[in-house]
């Protein structure tokens, strides 16, 4: 049986996100409550892009965030970013980013872009 204070908590934070997409600290509220739905971690590739997406077109930080959250994704359960879950828009904001971050940052979006291109 459905747990239902789960399913309208996370309604409400996707609520929140919706309001204010390039919120990182929304996205991050919605990713962390997918890692731990019912007991269970839900999250994929294409829940990634939901949280994160907007945040990634906004900002080097959003790009960042975006990058980080696949990064744990693949950590958790081997899922790779795959290509058709990354329209041309953030494609091309991705690539673009690269030439504004350094370090481990440049390497996670690096990281991302090696699967995608």
């Amino acid at each position: 049986m459905p747990d239902f204070p789960l399913q309208r908590n996370l309604a409400e934070l996707k609520k929140i996100l919706d309001s204010d997409p390039t919120s990182i600290e929304a996205a991050n509220r919605y990713w962390s409550a997918l890692a731990s739905f019912g007991g269970n971690d839900v999250r994929s590739g294409g829940y990634a892009i939901e949280a994160f997406r907007a945040s990634a077109l906004a900002s080097e930080e959003g790009t960042v965030a975006l990058a980080r959250a696949y990064q744990e994704l693949f950590r958790k359960t081997g899922e790779v970013p795959r290509a058709v879950l990354f329209d041309e828009e953030l494609r091309q904001t991705l690539r673009r980013r690269l030439s504004e971050l350094s370090g481990e940052e440049r390497g996670l979006v690096e990281w991302v872009l090696s699967f995608i291109k």
